[in-house]
């Protein structure tokens, strides 16, 4: 077992030396998923533990010999995030565990924030309550980030935590950072960055000329831009998410609706078809997606294809 600690949490190294033995049974879950997050309280302190699951055998090989696990690489990460004057839940430790000479388990131990929460609902538009302030502050976080060359993979709503602080100001923090470079951010880097954030387009479009305004960039190409990156984002989203549900249903690659509508799309712009014909393939291209992709369209990207039919 490989055990890394936080110098000034040294004093917690009786509970995280024995904390792979009593994982499942103690602590109170609070994400259950790919991995698991659980709290507990120890010495005083709220402690996040995040159990990463087992690695496929062959990413157990490259977590042991070729790369840090991400385990590791969130501890480092934020480390480095702090060092850099951005913020993220303290880090307290990382926790290894072998089987066979190969990685097993992997924990990351950080301080619980309990008094921030995801930007969820600001990126939705649901937070009404200053969100002219939230959003600029936000976009002047991301900008600042980005010229600090902090590239997240993972950059997310889920991803974001915003704290309300004295005179109408706001703090943002970074959480599962495992999946992250140090780097020169490019401008397309930065469209690719800020494409997930958000499925409406006012709140996209707000973010983008603030975040135009605090990097002095000109704002109508950077809310085209950033717009354009999103708006590819959340299409193939809905096509994944389509084609995810229907593959749920047992039917077989030869009725992929997905591949259907993208074949009505493609014929309709060949100029071989008549325009009776093209009519056709539209009216059948609107019926798969009502069938099959409407409902994860959260962006409205492709139902603007179908207003006048």
């Amino acid at each position: 077992m490989k055990v890394v600690i936080n110098p000034a949490y040294s004093f917690l190294s009786d509970f995280i030396n024995n904390l792979p033995d009593c994982f499942e049974s103690e602590g109170d879950v609070i994400y259950e998923g790919r991995n698991t997050i659980k709290l507990y309280s120890v010495n005083g302190v709220n402690i996040a533990v995040k159990s990463f699951k087992i690695p496929l055998f062959v990413n157990r090989i490259a977590y042991t010999y070729f790369r840090k696990s991400k385990a590791a690489r969130s501890f480092i990460h934020a480390c480095k995030i702090k060092q850099l004057g951005f913020h993220t839940p303290e880090p307290i430790s990382y926790i290894e565990t072998f089987s066979g000479n190969l990685l097993k388990k992997s924990f990351y131990l950080s301080v619980y924030d309990s008094e921030s929460e995801t930007v969820r609902s600001l990126m939705a538009g649901e937070d009404r309550l200053d969100s002219t302030n939230k959003l600029f502050s936000f976009a002047c976080f991301t900008a600042k980030l980005h010229q600090a060359g902090v590239y997240h993979f993972d950059y997310s709503p889920g991803n974001i935590l915003i704290k309300n602080l004295p005179n109408n100001d706001y703090q943002f923090s970074l959480i599962d950072i495992n999946r992250m470079k140090f780097k020169h951010v490019t401008k397309v880097d930065v469209y690719n960055n800020m494409a997930r954030l958000s499925s409406s387009s006012s709140v996209l479009s707000e973010i983008a000329k603030q975040y135009a305004i605090c990097r002095g960039w000109n704002i109508d190409e950077t809310e085209r831009n950033m717009t354009a990156r999103s708006n590819r984002y959340f299409e193939n989203y809905a096509f994944r998410l389509a084609l995810k549900s229907w593959k749920k249903s047992g039917c077989t690659f030869w009725g992929n609706p997905i591949l259907k509508y993208k074949i009505c799309i493609w014929g309709s712009k060949l100029p071989i078809f008549t325009t009776a014909y093209k009519k056709q393939l539209l009216q059948k291209e609107q019926k798969l997606y009502i069938e099959y992709i409407a409902q994860y369209d959260f962006r409205k990207v492709l139902s603007g294809r179908y207003v006048n039919l």
